[in-house]
C-alpha cells in the first residue's frame, strides 16, 4: 500500500512489534507500507485526522507526487478530512441546559 504521511508515527502489529515507521525524512513523500499497518488503531486515527493518506489510485498518486501538500491546511493535515471530523464532532455535541443557544420553550 502506498501512503503519504504528514506526521511521524510508528505502526505496530497485535503483538506490539513495530512493523512500519514514518521518520522525519519520510514526511510528505509517497512510501510503500505494509498492509498490516491498517490493523493499528493509530492508522485509522491519523487517516481520519488527515495526517496520513493511503494513496488508493494512480491519479491521486500522480497529483501527490507533483504537490504532496495539496489539500492540506496550515498544520499540514488534509483539510477535507479535518473539516469532516470537526463537523462530525460538532454534530455529537449536546448543548447544556443553560446554553443561551438552546430553545427551552420558556420566555
Amino acid at each position: 500500500m502506498l501512503i503519504i504521511s504528514r506526521v511521524c508515527a510508528e505502526f505496530k502489529n497485535h503483538a506490539g512489534k513495530v512493523v512500519y515507521r514514518v521518520s522525519p525524512g519520510d514526511l510528505g513523500l509517497i512510501r510503500e507500507a505494509p498492509e498490516t499497518i491498517r490493523e493499528d488503531v493509530l492508522f485509522n486515527l491519523l487517516v481520519s485526522d488527515g495526517s496520513l493518506e493511503a494513496v488508493e489510485s494512480v491519479n491521486r498518486r500522480k497529483v501527490l507526487e507533483n504537490d504532496p501538500m495539496l489539500g492540506t491546511d496550515a498544520d499540514g493535515k488534509n483539510a477535507g478530512a479535518a473539516a469532516a471530523a470537526a463537523t462530525k464532532a460538532e454534530g455529537k455535541r449536546k448543548p447544556a441546559k443553560d446554553d443561551p443557544g438552546t430553545d427551552s420553550g420558556k420566555q
